[in-house]
């Protein structure tokens, strides 16, 4: 168990605060006993010397270089203790390297002033040591930045704290309002964009209820309707904002207690004040500074510490500018991201030269790739993650938990490259490390168990991804409880898995605990319930309890269409599932019905040229394809196809499912050429994304073999069913019935070929299996096949043989019984 030692010094007029720091830590210490960490608070109040005994401030100071954090709080004064321990600490720190150093000084109002002392005290932290205190306003200001720093101390475990819808949180546990941190609160863009939010629910409201009266009013529903996505791509936008000031946060959080200089502490003191523009204003000329001195550095025949120095700062004001930037909401997006990533670019430069301090640096590949793979500059975030592992294991060794993140990283990068087989790699080193160093049993390596049952579900190995889905979530389960968001998503994980598995009862089961967290945490009325009700009716349409499918379905379409509107696209989704629900239970109108309104929304949010468009033209082809009206089936299907190809590509699975589909309407139509066109187009792609062991592609082997066998290409027809054969061997073995039935499908083919003597090895091998699986039924119909064969060859005694063990294995009222004695009946006639 490791212990996270905090001292926290403070004078009386901090009671309330420190009181409340207090009960914070002891939150947070009983959040992470289950992890392995306990979190330990010293707390001692500078009171008068007079009611101090000298000998007992000796062993205060003893507790301070014992620690791990030393944090010290001040407003309006400095009292005597709590700056000689400060002093120890920082000089401790020099040493040692620990505690980890940081100041707090709460915000003046109006009528107050800071001692004499209190003003030399700050003098002197930020002339002689660059030493940047933290500020703060209230309570929540003040738990905001500990936790932030907290992280930083024990960034391997710690690593929860997140936004989200305005409110900060580490694993659950409320930290702040958004709304009550200045730099957020004070914040221009933030402020407009929370006022407009709050404006829209009572306009959105206002308006339903005109439509309430008026439901057939089309300018009342498009108003509707603009309200609701106005109010969902805001709350998204904001939400995208807020992390971005989080982040910027974070970097100055990460900056406190380090020497900095005069510019950086302006541009934080702006920041934190809301003044986002005006930090970007005093950090431009950070930019030029940095150029002049990286060239004075190459070209100076002598480095000396102060030119080396310069540099230095020079790093450190781009790498700030990279977090305020992008959180300057007055310039467009794309330059945003493209002055940023120079920013890095040039702070890495900067960092090889100089040869920066490596840890430090470490960290700056490390937000160079993250940023680079967030706005998907893929190739670039490929070399600077490479690089990151290369410098993490020459810091910190092979077997380390922060290589162990390097490794994660690049992982996460080919996942969402679709480089599969190379994430799955990479993800496999950070799992090894991460149970060496952090046990079987860390949060850290369920998340590696998390990414490779991921990948190991995009690469349809299901057995592998259930393997790895259950290791994550008996650590999830077992550290944050049933009740987390990590949990829920295991839930989920899991159900979807086994949905696809086709165990739907316990996909099922997986699905409703998901749904019974869901619920809790975030309402029965919220979007992302919805898709637990979705997911859920899908199951039950699986399963065939379509009642139960369509009530989950009306539960997710209520909920959409009262949070996102009818035009949205996750409406459009359950319309869809509804409209497949009736297809499959042979209400071929109503499944057309919702499938073509789900078609009218996806033309007018997504477009035309989308895929989601493109599955609502294929699933109209759908019903139209079962009603018999072949022509208007194939007419869908073909413009479902098109954009496929142009938007997913012709080498992807929906793109076969529709070949597939194409071939079907061709071969019903007795267009044979055609239909083998599309059906190894689905092929093709069948085999290169699920590979040659997949259920989808024996299907497909079977439907060409057959097609070959009706034109009476028996040359073509016996290479697919001599693969269909291959794939049982490979998935089943050679004591399998499928195995028996490939087998005499193989020796049927060379039969039509009159190669007779292929035939009977075919189909003896099919006899053999039923004989050693004892299969009685599948003996007789064997027997029955090498009997015709005989036949076919002339040889009537043998063929009168196999005819008589047929009969004999079998009730003779058993068709198999019976066809066998009609041609039994015709061998004694021919032989007599």
């Amino acid at each position: 168990m490791k212990t996270i030692k905090i001292f926290l010094a403070s004078s009386e007029e901090m009671d309330y605060d420190r009181m409340a720091f207090g009960n914070l830590v002891r939150r947070l210490d009983n959040m992470y006993e289950k992890r392995g960490i306990r979190i330990k608070l010293f707390e001692w109040e500078d009171y008068d010397s007079a009611y101090n005994d000298k000998r007992k401030q000796d062993e205060y100071n003893d507790y301070v270089r014992q620690s791990d954090i030393f944090l010290a709080l001040f407003h309006k004064k400095a009292g005597e203790f709590t700056v000689e321990e400060f002093n120890i600490a920082s000089e401790e720190f020099k040493e040692k390297a620990s505690p980890k150093v940081y100041t707090y000084c709460k915000d003046l109002k109006t009528g107050e002033e800071e001692t004499p002392e209190l003003k030399d005290f700050k003098k002197q932290l930020f002339d002689e040591m660059g030493h940047f205190w933290c500020r703060y306003d209230n309570r929540e200001s003040l738990q905001f930045q500990f936790v932030m720093q907290l992280q930083l101390v024990e960034s391997n475990q710690m690593t929860d704290m997140k936004v989200e819808d305005g409110n900060v949180t580490i694993n659950g546990l409320p930290i702040a309002s958004m709304g009550k941190l200045k730099f957020a609160s004070r914040n221009e863009e933030f402020i407009k964009m929370n006022e407009e939010l709050a404006s829209l629910p009572p306009k959105i409201e206002k308006a339903r209820l005109r439509l309430e009266k008026f439901p057939d009013d089309e300018d009342l529903q498009d108003d509707l309707q603009t309200k609701l996505n106005r109010y969902n791509q805001l709350k998204k936008d904001f939400n995208e904002y807020q992390q971005i000031l989080f982040d910027t946060a974070k970097r100055i959080a990460q900056l406190q207690g380090e020497r900095i200089t005069e510019r950086m502490r302006r541009a934080m003191d702006a920041f934190n004040d809301g003044k986002v523009r005006e930090a970007n204003i005093i950090l431009d000329e950070a930019e030029a500074d940095a150029r002049r001195n990286l060239e004075d550095y190459k070209q100076s025949k002598e480095i000396t510490d102060l030119k080396r120095q310069a540099v230095i700062n020079s790093i450190e004001e781009l790498l700030l500018k990279t977090s305020t930037i992008m959180a300057d909401a007055s310039i467009p997006i794309e330059e945003r991201i493209e002055s940023t990533e120079n920013l890095y670019a040039q702070a890495d430069e900067m960092s090889k030269v100089a040869e920066y301090d490596k840890n430090k640096f470490a960290q700056i590949l490390l937000d160079y790739g993250d940023f680079l793979k967030k706005y998907a500059r893929y190739s670039q975030a490929e070399d600077i993650y490479k690089r990151l592992i290369v410098l993490s294991e020459e810091i910190y060794g092979e077997i380390h938990s922060d290589t162990a993140i390097a490794y994660n990283n690049v992982g996460c990068l080919y996942d969402d490259m679709g480089k599969y087989t190379d994430a799955l790699k990479y993800h496999f080193r950070a799992q090894e490390i991460r149970e060496e160093v952090l046990g079987k049993a860390d949060l850290q390596t369920a998340t590696s168990y998390n990414n490779i049952g991921l990948i190991y579900n995009q690469m349809v190995d299901y057995p592998k991804a259930m393997e790895y889905f259950r290791k994550a979530l008996d650590i999830y389960e077992r550290i944050l409880g049933a009740e987390n968001d990590y949990t829920s998503t295991a839930y989920n994980n899991i159900g979807c898995l086994l949905e696809d598995m086709g165990e739907y009862s316990k996909a099922l089961e997986y699905h409703l605990k998901a749904l019974v967290v869901d619920e809790k945490i975030l309402g029965i009325n919220h979007p992302e319930t919805a898709k637990l009700y979705n997911n859920i009716g899908i199951v039950y349409h699986d399963m065939g309890d379509y009642q139960k499918a369509l009530d989950y379905y009306n539960k997710a379409i209520n909920v959409d269409k009262e949070a996102l509107g009818i035009n949205h696209p996750e409406t459009a989704k359950v319309y869809n599932n509804i409209g497949c629900l009736y297809d499959d239970i042979g209400e071929y109108q109503k499944g057309l019905d919702n499938h073509l309104l789900a078609l009218k929304i996806r033309e007018k949010v997504l477009g035309k040229d989308h895929p989601h468009t493109a599955q609502s033209y294929h699933n109209i082809g759908v019903p139209y394809d079962l009603m018999g009206d072949h022509q208007k089936a194939l007419h869908y299907y073909l413009k479902a196809l098109e954009i496929q190809e142009r938007t997913l590509g012709k080498e992807h699975l929906e793109t076969a499912k529709t070949n597939y589909c194409i071939g079907g309407i061709y071969d019903s139509q007795g267009d044979y050429h055609k239909a083998l066109e599309h059906y190894k187009k689905a092929l093709d792609i069948q085999e290169k994304v699920l590979g040659k062991d997949h259920p989808d592609v024996l299907k497909s082997y079977n439907l060409i073999g057959t097609i070959y066998r009706e034109i009476e290409d028996y040359h073509n027809a016996l290479i697919y069913r001599q693969k269909e054969i291959d794939y049982h061997l490979r998935n089943s073995g050679n004591n399998s019935i499928k195995t028996a039935i490939a087998y005499n499908n193989v020796g049927a083919q060379y039969r039509d070929l009159t190669l007779y003597e292929k035939a009977i090895e075919y189909i003896s091998k099919a006899y053999e299996i039923a004989v050693k699986i004892e299969d009685t039924t599948a003996k007789a119909s064997y027997l029955n096949r090498l009997g015709r064969v005989y036949a076919l060859m002339g040889n009537l005694e043998m063929a009168r043989n196999k005819f008589k063990e047929a009969i004999d294995l079998l009730p003779e009222d058993h068709p198999e019984a019976v066809d066998s004695q009609n041609r039994l009946k015709e061998i004694q006639t021919k032989l007599h």
